[in-house]
């Protein structure tokens, strides 16, 4: 994989806000031109990522700023809390769809563009949930221990393309989505950090940004926790 820096296209989704806006800076500073995708403001491509037509509007807004699809972070995400048998099915649909279904239709989409220009990297956000799941995650928990296994097994179709495919588990991260947590469980998930802190949405965006660098070309098919040891 070759390309000038003017080349280098990103697309991020979920890239308005929290880790997806965190990434795009990252990325921004090694100097890619990033799209970011997302339903909310600021985005570049306003739309669902369960939705191929979103996924080629991305493609299509870099190459009209003369920018191929060099790195993809699927990192939309959202959660719908609540215990089994209470979990309805149109909160497990929506939560599968755009947590797991929307990386599928990215990377289809995008990994083929990525394969005409000889290669590419692929990072999938996914969660310590997947890992080790709390009540009242069904949903979540489900989707994100998905995309670990879609992961691996896109690593194994698309390294023969010169792709790379990781993912990373994040703890808790201090976003907006996190302050909706009790404070009784979030002292309890800290207590539980080796670190005894939280990861910021820019401590995430680090991991993301070495493993779309060539320091991370011999690396796929890997989950990096990024969790302050939650799980160690």
């Amino acid at each position: 994989m070759s390309s000038k820096p003017a080349d280098r296209g990103a697309i991020v989704t979920g890239g308005a806000s929290g880790i997806g806006a965190a990434v795009v800076t990252a990325l921004e500073r090694d100097g890619y031109l990033v799209c970011r995708v997302d339903l909310a403001e600021p985005a570049d491509v306003l739309g669902d990522v369960r939705a191929e037509g979103t996924a080629q509007q991305a493609l299509d807004w870099l190459r009209e700023r003369g920018a191929g699809p060099e790195t993809l972070v699927n990192c939309a995400g959202i959660t719908r809390g609540a215990a089994m048998p209470k979990l309805s099915q149109e909160d497990w649909d929506l939560v599968i769809g755009v947590d797991l279904t929307g990386a599928f239709v990215f990377t289809k989409t995008v990994s083929s563009a990525m394969a005409d220009r000889g290669g590419g990297r692929i990072v999938n956000v996914a969660s310590t949930l997947a890992l080790r799941a709390r009540r009242g995650t069904a949903a979540y928990a489900a989707a994100k221990a998905g995309l670990l296994g879609f992961t691996r097994a896109c690593a194994r179709d698309l390294g023969p393309k010169n792709i790379n495919v990781n993912a990373v588990a994040p703890g808790l991260v201090l976003t907006k989505l996190a302050e909706e947590i009790p404070q009784e469980s979030r002292d309890r998930l800290l207590a539980e950090t080796a670190l005894g802190r939280f990861a910021t949405p820019g401590d995430v965006a680090g991991v993301i940004a070495f493993l779309c660098s060539p320091a991370a070309r011999h690396i796929t098919g890997e989950t990096i926790r990024v969790d302050g040891g939650q799980l160690a």
